[in-house]
């Protein structure tokens, strides 16, 4: 499976850049070592981001960003979108359609458009649409996306997916009918329940800005731990909320995991570029572990989970 780090040239963490410089050698690697990278349109249509993913030799997944702009009114121009992935196919990898939101129709009115114009748009099926859209688009394309995923309850949104794996994206035998990509993924157990072939997620980011490191090789499984461990937090006070506040023991042994992979706790603490960088070591590491961690599907199982 492969799992794509959301956003580092939209948070200009490219190679040339301050926090990049800020890095000690051992976070370098780790910043270096993402394998996969994927970004929104809607913040890298922009020159400066185009030069800096061109610099550092980078191909990536573009997503339209059609919500982003959507949330913030900004009406996204389909002509102007298929001319920057005609002027940069050397940086992109793969591109998503642009999404009609809230309008399937118009999503796959979209998809014909954007294929009229000499594109090969990755489709989109978003929650809640009608599932014709869907059946369309599998009878038709050997890779789509989903989409909508991030607002809906984890309870509900699972009910959901166990369907569509279940009725639609698998054969009799449970293994992927063909390749999809599962839209901002944050939940390990997400990732590890369904036979992705792609996913993205920025948590990386969202997760150190919150004075966290994410941890996702503690244990044997695919599980991840969310770790307050800013100085600045305002869980520090809190009793098993923080990593000052764990017991001795505890304590003792989450610090001495991290330092064996060679970071330093106490920049982990002080420097949120530091965070960054563990992130996003750690994201690409459950990426790899979950490769061939699980390629089937059975509803049953599903259900039991």
């Amino acid at each position: 499976m492969r799992l794509y780090i959301a956003g580092l040239y939209t948070s200009n963490f490219n190679l040339a850049s301050k926090p990049f410089a800020r890095l000690d050698e051992r976070e370098r690697q780790a910043r270096l070592g993402v394998s996969h990278i994927l970004e929104s349109y809607h913040y890298v249509s922009r020159q400066t981001a185009v030069d800096a993913m061109r610099r550092d030799k980078v191909k990536v997944f573009l997503d339209s960003g059609a919500f982003s702009a959507y949330t913030k009114g900004v009406q996204m121009d389909i002509a102007a979108y298929c001319n920057y992935i005609h002027e940069n196919e050397d940086i992109i990898e793969v591109a998503s359609v642009l999404d009609g939101i809230g309008d399937p129709r118009l999503t796959w009115e979209n998809q014909q458009t954007m294929e009229s114009r000499g594109t090969k748009p990755l489709p989109c099926f978003h929650y809640g649409e009608d599932e014709r859209y869907l059946e369309h688009y599998i009878s038709r394309y050997e890779y789509i996306t989903l989409g909508g995923m991030v607002p809906i309850d984890k309870v509900v949104l699972i009910d959901w997916l166990d369907r569509l794996w279940d009725r639609y994206l698998t054969d009799g035998s449970g293994r992927p009918r063909l390749k999809v990509h599962g839209f901002g993924l944050t939940t390990a157990n997400l990732m590890h329940r369904y036979p992705w072939y792609s996913i993205d997620s920025s948590s990386w980011v969202q997760q150190a800005a919150n004075g966290n490191v994410v941890i996702t090789d503690y244990t044997s499984q695919a599980k991840v731990i969310y770790l307050p461990v800013s100085t600045s937090s305002p869980k520090r006070h809190d009793e098993n909320a923080h990593l000052d506040t764990l017991t001795e023991v505890e304590r003792a042994a989450l610090v001495a995991h991290v330092e064996h992979s060679g970071f330093d706790m106490k920049r982990l603490q002080e420097k949120w570029e530091s965070r960054w960088a563990y992130n996003c070591g750690s994201y690409d590491n459950l990426g790899k572990r979950l490769t061939d961690a699980n390629r089937s599907f059975n509803a049953i199982q599903g259900t039991l989970y």
